[in-house]
């Protein structure tokens, strides 16, 4: 029993050092400053933006396979992420 109890206070000894370090203990990051060049392409034209792709007429489904479209369908086409 006198063991266990030796056991108990140790771990908690331990435990309580571990956090008195990390409170207390220095443990900041070394800091240095770092320079490194960086080529910039300024001299290039700007990109020209594409021309849009003509509109197609979706191919032919059958009526029975289709899915009914939703209310907000050109609201989730419309999303500005194309």
């Amino acid at each position: 029993m006198r063991l266990l109890k030796f056991l108990v206070v140790i771990v908690l000894l331990a435990f309580l050092a571990l956090t008195g370090y990390a409170y207390l203990g220095d443990m900041a990051p070394r800091q240095q400053e770092m320079r490194q060049p960086v080529a910039l392409d300024t001299g290039a034209p700007a990109p020209v933006a594409a021309a849009p792709a003509p509109e197609t007429a979706p191919p032919a489904n059958d009526a029975a396979t289709e899915e009914p479209a939703s209310e907000n369908a050109e609201e989730t086409e419309t999303n500005g992420l194309d």
